[in-house]
């Protein structure tokens, strides 16, 4: 049945996450959407003012007091000497010139990347990148002030390493091999799949992982998928053999069908700690795939061999959490419109199947990762209960080089005769041939993933 295939494939599907800052990334064939102006070139802005301090008597904000506070909590993440960013923001002076670009990207809500609203009026998320109006108020004062710097002992501390840290049992293993990316010619993208044995010789439940960029110059993300089966395994490895090169070219999923989605990491995020008393079951001995998107300036000068830490957990205390996708899996959406729409709306017994398990009592839903490729313009997913409506997530910029799971503040209960609805936008108007639902760079999807754990 086409439809149950769709489910089954789209736990495979490009639940792909952008970089903290997307700066670096050009896109490649297909990309028909992308905005940022993270990328414009990083001469445009004010200079530093320079002489008596102008600010001196007035109430102009300044870099060292106002503004640094938030670059280095921020911005830093990416835009450091070393990072994914093609420029940095570690010196004052550098950031000053650049002032007009980054009150412009503020404003825009471009950086820090957060395609999902955070406003409140759809809920915040614990992990949100989301500057306050005040504070995008400030960068714009600060520009057209002249960007001054003002007296460097109002300069903020050095940013601590505030990251969250994993403990207890730990499992760590790598891609295998120092990897030499080489996008396809004239692209700067290549999405890489490596399969690795995390050498995880007993069932346990994933609580948390990290991952260390080889080289974070050209790691733009990762994203890890697990093997369902042996079957899956082979599948893997059969896509491995096929490609002359280490591992295999793979956009977006791992280019399996059995296998699912269970973590993503950006530059800048640290480790993920999953909600407590919550995790992901890892059956014994079982491979993953681990996807590297590399965005490269230029092939043949980099060499990557990413690292993944997974905190691991045994027994049977734990609330066993599934990726349970909701969404619209077969739609063909028109060409030369810059609004075509998809929806659908599910019970809780189409997420069950859509997810593969059984859902009797509700789902608890801690966090959500809205999932579209390069013609997405905005998703909304909505929870109807008994006659009242709850938003879930309000994707109101779409790009495809920003997603991430996003920690609810409050988990989300939906219980059985609740439904959930989704509404996607594309803008299919530089198309010449209707768009389809699929894993290829060409076609799209109209998806949330839900982190969830099953209520009695």
């Amino acid at each position: 049945m086409k439809r149950h295939l769709a489910a089954t494939l789209l736990v495979t599907l490009a639940f792909i996450v952008g970089c903290e800052s997307t700066a670096g990334s050009t896109d490649g064939p297909g990309t028909e959407n992308s905005s940022s102006t993270a990328g414009a070139s990083p001469t445009a802005g004010s200079s530093p003012t320079e002489g008596p301090d102008p600010t001196e008597g007035s109430n102009a904000p300044t870099y060292y007091k106002d503004i640094a506070p938030i670059v280095n909590n921020e911005c830093l993440g990416c835009h450091r000497d070393g990072g994914v960013a093609p420029f940095s923001l570690e010196d004052p002076e550098a950031a000053a010139s650049l002032s007009g670009l980054l009150a412009a990207s503020v404003q825009s809500r471009t950086m820090p990347p957060m395609p999902v609203n955070n406003d409140g009026s759809c809920h915040t998320y614990k992990n949100a990148r989301w500057l306050s109006d005040a504070e995008i108020e400030l960068f714009q004062s600060w520009s057209e002030a002249g960007a001054p710097l003002g007296d460097p002992a109002d300069a903020p501390p050095p940013p601590a390493d505030d990251s969250p840290k994993l403990t207890g049992e730990l499992a760590t293993f790598d891609i295998g091999l120092d990897y030499a990316p080489q996008p396809a010619p004239g692209e700067q993208d290549e999405y890489r799949c490596f399969v690795v044995d995390p050498g995880i010789p007993e069932d346990s439940f994933i609580t948390g992982y990290d991952i260390l960029p080889g080289d974070p110059r050209v790691v733009h993300h990762v994203s890890l998928f697990y093997l369902l089966d042996a079957e899956a395994e082979a599948e893997a490895a059969a896509l491995d053999a096929a490609d002359p090169e280490p591992g295999y070219r793979c956009f977006g999923a791992a280019g399996v069908q059995k296998s699912i989605l269970y973590g993503v990491w950006v530059p800048g995020s640290g480790a993920t700690i999953l909600p407590e008393g919550t995790g992901i079951f890892h059956g014994a001995g079982r491979q993953v795939v681990v996807q590297v998107h590399y965005n490269v300036p230029a092939p043949g000068l980099y060499s990557d061999r990413s690292k993944v830490t997974y905190q691991l957990e045994k027994g049977t205390t734990l609330e066993r959490a599934y990726l349970v996708p909701a969404g619209s899996f077969e739609f063909s959406v028109p060409p030369g419109e810059p609004q075509a729409n998809v929806s659908a709306e599910m019970t809780l017994e189409m997420l069950g199947w859509y997810a593969g398990i059984t859902i009797p009592g509700g789902l608890r839903v801690w966090g959500s990762m809205p999932h579209m490729h390069v013609i997405g313009k905005t998703q909304q997913t909505t929870l109807h209960q008994q006659g009242s409506e709850q938003c879930l997530t309000d994707v109101d910029r779409w790009d495809f080089h920003w997603q991430d799971l996003w920690w609810y503040e409050n988990p989300i209960d939906v219980s059985p005769g609740d439904t959930l609805s989704i509404s996607c936008n594309f803008d299919t108007s530089g198309r010449e041939m209707p768009t389809t639902w699929g894993e290829g760079t060409h076609d799209e999807m109209c998806t949330n993933i839900l982190y969830a754990t099953l209520l009695d």
